[in-house]
């Protein structure tokens, strides 16, 4: 192999003439891009171990070398053993704190080794000064991507041992049991040198001192610090580990958690890291954002909600939103929006918590209608839409827009005309009811769930009965193909009903707050005198849905093509978006269709017409001159 021979010769010029002999960088790339997937583990062996001992007395630009040996060493089957028996040995010490940021990124990638196995993570968990400057660089470190690689590193150090385990899945109930006495966990959070150095670098008590950090890169660890604690937040991540060093710095008894949301952060003078720490409170609300630890919700719930309650985080959060009259403008601008964030997850997430608290429930409500009620039809149009409020209000638990009927619901604030996007999406969200077997309404039991659906159901009627033209309205919107954002979200909202997850109403009404009404009071409140249509299918299937939304999704597809002479601009991709989409409605249609057939007999021949329709594709020959463009009528 000449190329092995050329890259080994230069190599060994190179070594012998650190100063003098300058890279071929050219032949490694070379190298790099026709040997190292073929190479021999003996070849590949030796020429590690000769990058390795250039390193040493490199006096030029290291990347070309190191670039190489993060290639060499990518194969899963080069394992932190063949690492340790790298000659001379990896000073992964000097690796970390080298000046280089190329030097900084081969060390980690040559540590990440160690993560594969819980083994290999307790030999560099037995050197506390690896941790240290592992540690170190991934807070203080000016190079983003040597950050995100030491975040990466480290968070795979802590969980080593798990094989197979990925953010998507649950962590095991053995592993959430041993995770502890893992001996890198044990180096990192009770280590008291290596377990202060992160709050010596995180606090800006420290800041400016000879040695530590100025304020500005204080405030990007701790931004850092926040990132790694929503992966590995656990139980013990919340209590005490090292009292002398918590107490240094005013933590009482929630550990390393409470220093981060609590103490560090200077939330009052320091707008965008407040803005981080309520991302971060928002994320930690989630019952599965810890890869460590599920967070179960129990009694409507949970160790993280109980956090923010007892440290007074959560009813500040809330307040930026619900009480914005005690904040500044300048905060407001940033944190309405994050407060509104926070808001929506523990709504998902906590619907029952949330109900329970009258006040913060009549506050929502209230702040969300007054909202809604100043939008004007023009704003509307414009797409100037209140897009924080209405995730909230898609957020909230169904059953807490039904209550204030009689006074006005924020929902009914909500208009198919003109043609919002946002405003689509939010019915849309509302009327379709809970997600089968989701979390998104955090562990709710089966009578919550039970009142979600029929809710969804019973908002859905109700709002129909106050905008009779709603499907009228949602069908232009659907064939105003130039504003395509309001023509997709109008064909969501039609799938949406399609695909209902809807229960029917109890035949007693129950006392309290939040009852639903029977199934006689809704039709009544419908005026309507026979029972109305249980799920979304037949909804679809009855007027008023019946003459508009079914003969639109019949009919071919809008095009351009009489505007642009059948050019493929964006104008023709947004034809054709619109028109796939309101293809698979009409997929989802007829699928539902043929179960209601199977159950009952009925409605055959409107399988065979869909089916017709069907067989001609998304445009269905739409593609002649003379296809026509929706147009508003505002």
């Amino acid at each position: 192999m000449d190329l092995l021979s050329d890259i080994q010769s230069h190599l060994v010029e190179v070594a012998l003439d650190p100063a003098g002999k300058a890279l071929n960088a050219r032949l490694l790339e070379k190298f790099d891009g026709q040997v190292t997937e073929t190479i021999s583990e003996i070849d590949r062996d030796t020429i590690i171990h000769q990058l390795a001992q250039i390193l040493l007395n490199l006096q030029q630009d290291p990347a070309p070398v190191t670039d190489l040996i993060e290639i060499l060493i990518r194969p899963a089957v080069y394992t932190f053993t063949r690492v340790l028996g790298i000659q001379p040995p990896v000073d992964f010490v000097a690796g970390l704190k080298a000046l280089f940021p190329s030097i900084n990124l081969v060390t980690l990638s040559l540590l990440e080794k160690a993560g594969c196995k819980s083994s290999d993570a307790g030999i560099v968990a037995g050197k506390p000064e690896i941790v240290a400057a592992l540690i170190e660089l991934w807070l203080s470190t000016p190079t983003t991507a040597v950050a995100l690689k030491a975040h990466r590193v480290l968070l795979a150090l802590l969980t080593a041992g798990e094989q197979g385990r990925t953010s998507n899945t649950k962590p095991s109930t053995n592993y959430q049991k041993s995770h502890e006495q893992g001996l890198m966990w044990r180096r990192v959070f009770r280590d008291k040198d290596v377990y202060g150095s992160i709050y010596r670098i995180c606090s800006l008590t420290t800041a400016g001192r000879d040695g530590e950090l100025r304020k500005r890169d204080k405030t990007v660890a701790q931004a850092r610090l926040l990132d790694l604690l929503v992966e590995i937040d656990c139980d013990s991540i919340r209590g005490p580990q090292v009292a002398e060093v918590e107490s240094h710095y005013g933590v009482k008894d929630e550990g390393l958690m409470e220093f981060a949301a609590l103490r560090m952060i200077d939330y009052e003078n320091d707008v965008l890291m407040h803005m981080t720490l309520i991302d971060f409170l928002a994320e930690i609300l989630k019952p599965d954002h810890s890869i460590i630890q599920t967070f179960d919700i129990s009694n409507h719930t949970s160790s993280s909600l109980a956090f923010l309650i007892k440290t007074g985080l959560h009813a500040r959060t809330l307040s930026y939103y619900l009480d914005a009259s005690k904040h500044s403008s300048l905060d407001l601008t940033y944190l309405y929006s994050r407060s509104a964030n926070y808001l929506a997850t523990y709504c998902s997430s906590y619907p029952s918590h949330f109900l329970s608290d009258q006040s913060v429930t009549g506050w929502t409500i209230d702040r969300l209608y007054e909202t809604l009620k100043r939008m004007t039809p023009g704003q509307w149009a414009q797409d100037l839409t209140p897009k924080h409020d209405l995730h909230v209000l898609a957020s909230l638990p169904r059953v807490a827009l039904l209550p204030r009927m009689t006074q006005g619901s924020p929902l009914f604030m909500l208009n198919a005309k003109p043609p919002n996007a946002d405003a689509l999406k939010t019915l849309a969200v509302v009327f379709k009811g809970p997600r089968e077997q989701d979390s998104s309404l955090g562990q709710i039991d089966s009578d919550e769930e039970y009142q979600e659906r029929s809710a969804a159901r019973t908002l859905y009627w109700l709002y129909l009965d106050q905008y009779s033209n709603l499907w009228q309205d949602v069908v232009k919107a659907g064939e105003t193909v130039a504003l395509k954002d309001a023509a997709l979200a109008s064909i969501a909202l039609i799938d949406a009903i399609v695909n209902a997850n809807w229960a029917t109403l109890p035949s007693a009404s129950d006392e309290g707050p939040y009852s639903l009404p029977t199934e006689k009071q809704l039709a009544e409140k419908c005026h309507s005198s026979q029972p109305l249509p249980a799920t979304g299918l037949l909804a679809m299937l009855a007027p008023p849905a019946l003459e508009a939304v079914l003969p639109y999704l019949l009919r071919p597809a809008q095009t351009f093509s009489n505007l642009v002479g059948g050019g493929e601009g964006d104008v023709e991709s947004a034809a054709y978006r619109v028109a796939a989409a309101k293809f698979d409605v009409l997929v989802s249609l007829k699928s539902r269709l043929v179960e209601y057939v199977q159950e009952t007999g009925q409605l055959n021949e409107v399988v065979e017409v869909i089916d017709k329709r069907l067989a001609l594709g998304p445009m269905g020959g739409s593609s002649d001159v003379g296809g026509r463009v929706g147009t508003l009528d505002l």
